[in-house]
Order: structure tokens, then C-alpha cells, then sequence
């Protein structure tokens, strides 16, 4: 992997916070940073966060959860769940709704009626009105309130989301405290203290002009990338793609296929310099572990930091993303906890220098799980 395509995977990775340096800010800002970091995998947050800031531990995302509750845990991009900033949530909900309503939801279609999916969620809101509730305290009490135990109403229950989409993309619903491992759900109004939550939340914004706010955020942090990377990151359609970078007034343009914002260049620079004055420049040792379904991974259509050989290593059967070895912006590798240890995979021999600080990775990345 070498020239125009080495100085992309090194501005990518700048762009990543995954320079040399950590750096020194808190999780709340890495999620605002990244517009949120996914969450299949309770354990990927944090180590999404390792791998960039410095002096995280591994209860820092837990607190900012359930404590400050500057983070929250709900379904966002994709259809899929995210830590995201609180103070994120309305224009989110504003720019990702209508995806949910008119094209994710529509599994949910081939098993149950429109009527059906109301019913519930005002039962679980009627639950949730007395406290946080597990998905198994929320199916009992939706079956007690509806005086029906069909199958559709534990459908609906279940783990894929379901009613609990609905009301989380309205707004309603979030994540909330985990009790002895199980997680809670609540409802939003009662958890956090944001305006305009008493009924519908509120972001000011059209759907069409939070999505362009989004577009911008996220060449922040995923440049170098083409509209349809945006498209493929956000989950939307490339008709609302458009629509977005038309509403952001030349604010962002397309040059040679690329998007570019007015304070940035068109072509990646050299590597080891910076798009970004404020964003340190990745270097061609830097090695780090990134967790399964990291934001790095999941952000373009194109996988230019992968070489194609080993596509199937990464992304892997039925949606699964393997956990991942970089090394200055390039998957050079997978990696997996045995036990205590993290066990690395690497595609190729490396030089002794990106062995050296593989080695070390391994030893803090074990440490860090422990």
C-alpha cells in the first residue's frame, strides 16, 4: 500500500485521533468527536476510546453512562445501537428518524400491524412511567396492560429492538442503568435533562438540515471519504445524502469525487502532515488494537485501508467485524482476548519496530481487560 492511497489511510488516522500521541481529552468528547461509538459490544466502547485518549480506564464510558449521563446508550446510525453524547440525541433523532420510519422498520412490518406496534409502545411507556425496566420486566408488564400473551407482543420485546426502536428513534426511550449485568430501559425525559423532551424532542432543525449538520460532523472526523461514504456510514439514502450537501450552501463541495470543506484541502497531503491544524498527523509506526466494530472500520463504502486479500478476515459472516491491528491508518492484522491475553493475528511479517509496539499493545490491551 503505498502513495496516494498510504497518505489517505495516514489522514484517515489523523482524523481518527489515532496519531502517536493520545490525546487528552475525556470519552464524552471522543463520542462527540466520532458521532457516536457503536455499541453491539459493551467492551467497545471503551476500548474504541483506549485505543485514541489517554489515561482511560475501563469504567470511564460505565460513569459517564449512568452517573454524569453525558453518554448515552441507543439505537442511532445504521439502525444500530451507539454511545453517543447526550447532547447529541435531538439532532439525531431529527436526522435519522425518518430513515427508521420509512425504510429500517420495515422488517418489523412482516410481523405485526401498525395498531400492534402503537399498542405497545404506550404500554411500555406505561411500564416505564414506574422506573427503569429490563426487556423481560417490560414483556410482562406489556402483556399484563394489553391482557394479551400472542406471540407478536414478545416479538416485539425481544432483543432486536423492536417497540423499543420505535420509541427510541421518537425520542422516548433510552438505555439506563444496567442491574447486575442485565440492561434497563427508561424513559428519556425521566433520565436525562434535556429541553424539550416533556413530549417530542426538538432539535430546531428539518430532518433534511440536522442530516447536513451531520455531514459536516462527519468529515470531521472521517475525511478523506465521497458522498456515498457518507451515505454508507449514516444509513441513509444517497437521494438524502445529496439533498444534505445541497442544504450545506458551498459550505462542503465535491472536487474530483472527494468532499471537501471550505477550511480544507482536496487531496490528502503528504504523510505526516495534517488536513486539520488542530488534528496530529498519524505516523507510519503508530500501532494500535481497535475493538470489534470500531467507528474506523465501519465508516466508508470503500475499505481503501484494507488490502483486499484480507476483507473476509475483518468482515466476517452474518454483520460480525473483527477486532483489528492498525498500523500508521492500515489493518495490518486481527487480534482476539484467549483467556487473559490478547492473541494478535498479523497478514504479513512487519518490521521490528511495528513488532516492538505491537508487543507493547498487547501487554496494555491484556492489562486494560483485566
Amino acid at each position: 500500500m503505498q502513495g496516494a492511497r498510504a497518505d489517505r489511510c495516514a489522514v484517515y488516522a489523523a482524523n481518527q485521533w489515532l496519531g502517536r500521541e493520545r490525546r487528552t481529552g475525556g470519552v464524552v468528547e471522543l463520542a462527540r468527536h466520532l458521532v457516536g461509538i457503536q455499541s453491539q459490544l459493551r467492551t467497545t466502547p471503551g476500548l474504541a476510546a483506549r485505543a485514541r485518549l489517554a489515561g482511560v480506564g475501563p469504567d470511564d464510558v460505565r460513569q459517564e453512562l449512568e452517573q454524569s449521563r453525558r453518554l448515552v446508550r441507543t439505537w442511532t446510525l445504521r439502525g444500530t445501537l451507539h454511545v453517543v453524547a447526550a447532547e447529541d440525541l435531538p439532532l439525531l433523532w431529527q436526522a435519522l428518524r425518518p430513515e427508521w420510519e420509512s425504510r429500517w422498520s420495515k422488517y418489523l412490518d412482516k410481523h405485526v400491524t401498525q395498531r400492534q406496534r402503537a399498542d405497545a409502545a404506550e404500554a411500555c411507556l406505561e411500564v416505564l412511567s414506574q422506573g427503569p425496566a429490563t426487556r423481560s420486566e417490560l414483556l410482562a408488564g406489556v402483556q399484563e396492560i394489553l391482557r394479551c400473551r400472542d406471540e407478536w407482543v414478545a416479538y416485539l420485546c425481544s432483543s432486536w429492538g423492536g417497540v423499543l426502536k420505535d420509541l427510541a428513534y421518537a425520542g422516548l426511550v433510552v438505555y439506563g442503568p444496567e442491574r447486575e449485568g442485565e440492561v434497563q430501559f427508561v424513559r428519556t425525559a425521566d433520565w436525562l435533562d434535556l429541553p424539550g423532551l416533556a413530549d417530542r424532542p426538538a432539535s430546531g432543525l428539518e430532518p433534511d438540515d440536522a442530516l447536513a449538520v451531520l455531514l459536516e460532523r462527519y468529515l470531521r472526523a472521517y475525511s478523506p471519504a465521497r458522498l456515498q461514504d457518507f451515505a454508507h456510514w449514516s444509513g441513509v439514502t444517497v437521494r438524502r445524502a445529496r439533498e444534505a450537501l445541497a442544504r450545506l450552501g458551498g459550505r462542503v463541495i465535491v472536487r474530483d469525487g472527494w468532499l471537501v470543506r471550505e477550511d480544507e484541502e482536496a487531496e490528502p497531503r503528504e504523510q505526516g502532515q495534517s488536513q486539520d491544524g488542530d488534528q496530529p498527523p498519524a505516523d507510519a509506526g503508530v500501532v494500535r488494537l481497535l475493538p470489534k466494530f470500531d467507528a474506523y472500520l465501519l465508516a466508508h463504502a470503500e475499505k481503501f485501508y484494507l488490502d483486499e486479500a484480507h476483507y473476509k478476515a475483518v468482515f466476517r459472516p452474518a454483520a460480525d467485524v473483527a477486532a483489528v491491528i492498525l498500523s500508521g491508518g492500515r489493518v495490518i492484522g486481527t487480534w482476539r482476548a484467549v483467556g487473559e491475553r490478547v492473541r494478535p493475528e498479523l497478514f504479513a511479517p512487519v518490521s521490528d519496530g511495528v513488532a516492538a509496539q505491537l508487543a507493547r499493545e498487547v501487554e496494555e490491551v491484556s492489562a486494560w481487560l483485566r
